[in-house]
């Protein structure tokens, strides 16, 4: 009787499975023309920068050749640059402490954003290190007393 009851919630549970597989296939379906058209404003602002030469996002909002619908950016050197070695600053800063500073600043070629995320990293590191020491000490001396030198 159990392994009756067993089988029948194994084969209802598998026809789940099978229906909730099948309604998922259709989620990845698109339209190539409505993809497109998304992407048309992207593709303008693309061929600008290849047509006009510039580098920057910030010459072309100098120059006012920004789409309307960019032209509310306010993206800054370090949002628009990957992390050192694709490592966060912060977590640099707090594992390799003034080494992992100095390698941000290097590496991002002087980004002070990246450099600020590495000191905080650091400094965390560092307050927490005293925190626990400062914590080992006081049980330390509260379980063995202290004699005085």
């Amino acid at each position: 009787m159990k392994k009756g009851i067993i089988l029948i919630a194994v084969i209802i549970v598998c026809l789940g499975f099978n229906r909730l597989r099948a309604n998922t296939v259709d989620d990845f379906r698109y339209d190539k023309d409505v993809l497109l058209e998304e992407f048309s404003d992207l593709n303008r602002l693309e061929q600008s920068v290849i047509d006009n030469g510039f580098l920057t996002f910030t010459e072309m909002q100098n120059q006012d050749l920004i789409p309307a619908q960019f032209s509310d950016l306010n993206l800054t050197h370090s949002m628009m640059m990957d992390p050192a070695l694709g490592i966060p600053g912060f977590w640099w800063g707090c594992i390799f402490g003034p080494i992992g500073i100095l390698a941000v600043y290097i590496i991002s070629e002087k980004d002070e954003v990246e450099t600020k995320r590495a000191l905080t990293g650091c400094l965390v590191t560092g307050g927490a290190e005293l925190l626990i020491s400062v914590a080992y000490f006081i049980l330390f001396f509260s379980y063995y007393g202290y004699s005085g030198m």
